[in-house]
C-alpha cells in the first residue's frame, strides 16, 4: 500500500478540510417539485479503517425487503417525524449494523439526491466509524443480508469500473464491482460524488465507459 492511501494521509485534518470544502461545491441532484409529496431519507457514507486501509462500508439489503431487495446500499433509512437527517442516520446505522452512534464522527452533509421514483429525497451524510471492528458489527437480520467494506484502492481501480445507461433519462450511472458485490444506482452515484470530493485527482481516476451493463445484469440474484 502506498503512503498516499494510508489512513494517516486520507483521514488527516487537512484531508478532512479539503473533502468538506469540495462537498460544499457540489450541486443539488433533486428537482424542485413543490407540488408532489416527498419521502425523506438519509444515508451514512461511512469511512472506516480495516487492516490499515481506508474503506467505505456497505450493506447488502435483505432479499426479503419490499424495496431494493438484494441490492447494495449505505446504512440509512427514512427520517422520522421530529428527527434531523443526522439523528436518523445515526439511529438507522445502529439498527442496521449495530454500530454505536457516539463512535460516528460526522464530517459533512452532501447535497440531496432524488431517487428514481422522484418521490424520495435522500440526504447523504459523510462520517467516520471510529474504532470499528468488523467482527463486532451486528446486522439486522430483517433488513441486512451482509456487511462488507471496500478499500479505497479497489474503488479507484479502473478494472472495477463500468456504467449503466438509462435510455429514457439519458443518464449514465457509475458501476463499481468488488468480488461478488456490485455497487450501482443511487449508491454508486453517491460513491462517485464522494470519491471526487475525498480523494485527490491523482488517486481517483475512473473509466466507467470501459464496460457497459444492462439493468438485467445488475438486478440482484441470490449471492
Amino acid at each position: 500500500m502506498t503512503m498516499s492511501f494510508s489512513p494517516q494521509v486520507l483521514l488527516s485534518k487537512v484531508a478532512r478540510e479539503r473533502c468538506i470544502a469540495n462537498i460544499k461545491e457540489l450541486p443539488k441532484f433533486a428537482l424542485n417539485d413543490e407540488g408532489s409529496k416527498k419521502t425523506y431519507a438519509s444515508v451514512l457514507v461511512p469511512l472506516c479503517v480495516v487492516k490499515e486501509e481506508v474503506c467505505l462500508l456497505y450493506t447488502l439489503r435483505s432479499s426479503n425487503l419490499k424495496n431494493h431487495s438484494g441490492q447494495v446500499s449505505f446504512p440509512g433509512g427514512k427520517i422520522d417525524e421530529g428527527e434531523t437527517e443526522i439523528d436518523a442516520v445515526l439511529r438507522e446505522t445502529h439498527e442496521e449494523i449495530g454500530f454505536n452512534a457516539r463512535d460516528v464522527e460526522i464530517w459533512e452533509k452532501m447535497p440531496i439526491i432524488q431517487g428514481r421514483n422522484k418521490e424520495m429525497i435522500i440526504h447523504p451524510i459523510v462520517g467516520v466509524l471510529n474504532n470499528m471492528n468488523v467482527d463486532n458489527l451486528v446486522r439486522s437480520v430483517d433488513e441486512v443480508e451482509d456487511i462488507f467494506t471496500v478499500p479505497m484502492k479497489e474503488l479507484c481501480n479502473i478494472e472495477n469500473h463500468g456504467h449503466l445507461k438509462l435510455q429514457r433519462e439519458k443518464i449514465i450511472l457509475p458501476v463499481y464491482t468488488f468480488g461478488k458485490y456490485t455497487i450501482w444506482g443511487i449508491t454508486g452515484m453517491i460513491t462517485h460524488l464522494f470519491l471526487q470530493c475525498f480523494l485527490p485527482e491523482s488517486l481517483y481516476t475512473n473509466d466507467f465507459m470501459r464496460k457497459k451493463y444492462t439493468i438485467g445484469e445488475l438486478m440482484p440474484s441470490k449471492i
